[in-house]
């Protein structure tokens, strides 16, 4: 049963100013997104999750892939919100597995149940959906680069971010740390300990707001800022401490200032931050953050000593040991 890994991402540095061309930095970490197919002869593709399975039959594929094609073309006309276009999260799924046989130029739809094993929080800003999407392509298309898969991950994910960067694309196809400027992904060779001692991640819950509708309400308010160019310094300085193997304590702390001006830190994870600040390490939102709400989704922590269990923790946030995964998108051996 041929089976697709892909890992999840966190951004340390860039998140909302890459879509204006500043640059970002992303790392792959070690929470992944594996997808199992099994094929069979009946003519549909089944997608089993842990909440329930959905089905597809093969004649309808090409629809859906029209419908959302055209969903998305609505949205840029500003006639239909970025929430509006998916009616489920399956249906990313099926898209992307279409995707893949169009644009390999294959002929044959694929037939059989998919089942999914993650570790991934969903809407976290980990990457989730890209991993999804990487996974799907790897498995089910023939690409001819690396380059070509990661344009296709964001073709595919733009259904779900609307107007986004492919800074989780570029993440979670190459593995490692990767840099995006503009349209150029390069991948960065961070020292043999990685990022170091010290770095967590903290999950803080769903954001209410989604990716998409973060990255619509800066543009409104924050679209002809030249807030972008500081931005742009702080992710410079980022990037020349970590190849250096330093650790960017005050960038960190500049960025997370940065993130709270334009609106998408929640004020709970504003106060939070000054706590870790106070035992001397840094704190920030990482990804698209909210615009309403209390939850964040994804923030990186340096502390350092200890961990984050000695901090004031609200009871359903969760963290982890931040590692990194140096591969990307894979398909595992039997």
């Amino acid at each position: 049963m041929p089976t697709a890994c892909a890992p999840g991402k966190i951004i340390l540095s860039g998140e909302h100013a890459v879509v204006y061309g500043a640059p970002a930095l992303a790392l792959a970490v070690d929470r992944h997104m594996r997808i199992h197919y099994r094929p069979d002869q009946l003519p549909r593709l089944s997608w089993h999750t842990r909440e329930r399975t959905h089905e597809l039959g093969l004649d309808k594929l090409a629809g859906l892939r029209r419908r959302l094609d055209n969903h998305f073309e609505r949205y840029l006309r500003g006639e239909l919100p970025i929430t509006r276009i998916l009616k489920k999260p399956a249906e990313l799924a099926f898209y992307a597995i279409d995707m893949a046989r169009v644009l390999s130029g294959l002929d044959i739809q694929p037939r059989g149940s998919l089942s999914i094993d993650s570790d991934i929080p969903i809407g976290a800003g980990m990457g989730s959906s890209a991993a999804l999407i990487a996974a799907l392509l790897k498995l089910f298309g023939h690409f001819d680069s690396l380059e070509q898969l990661i344009q296709q991950v964001r073709y595919c994910e733009r259904l779900q971010h609307g107007r986004g960067s492919m800074i989780d694309a570029a993440a979670v196809c190459s593995g490692g740390l990767v840099k995006l400027q503009g349209e150029q992904v390069s991948r960065l060779p961070l020292v043999d300990e990685g990022l170091g001692v010290g770095w967590f991640w903290l999950f803080t819950g769903t954001p209410a707001s989604s990716t998409g509708a973060c990255v619509d309400e800066v543009r409104r308010h924050f679209g002809q800022s030249d807030i972008w160019s500081e931005f742009a310094d702080i992710t410079e300085q980022v990037a020349t401490a970590l190849l250096k193997g330093d650790t960017p304590l005050e960038q960190v702390r500049a960025n997370h200032r940065l993130l709270s001006r334009i609106g998408v830190v929640p004020a709970s994870l504003q106060r939070f931050a000054e706590r870790v600040e106070q035992r001397g390490g840094a704190a920030k939102i990482c990804g698209a953050g909210a615009v309403s709400g209390d939850q964040g989704g994804l923030m990186l922590l340096w502390l350092p000593q200890g961990t984050p269990a000695q901090l004031p923790l609200q009871s359903h946030w969760h963290w982890g040991v931040l590692k990194e995964d140096r591969q990307g998108v894979r398909i595992l051996e039997d």
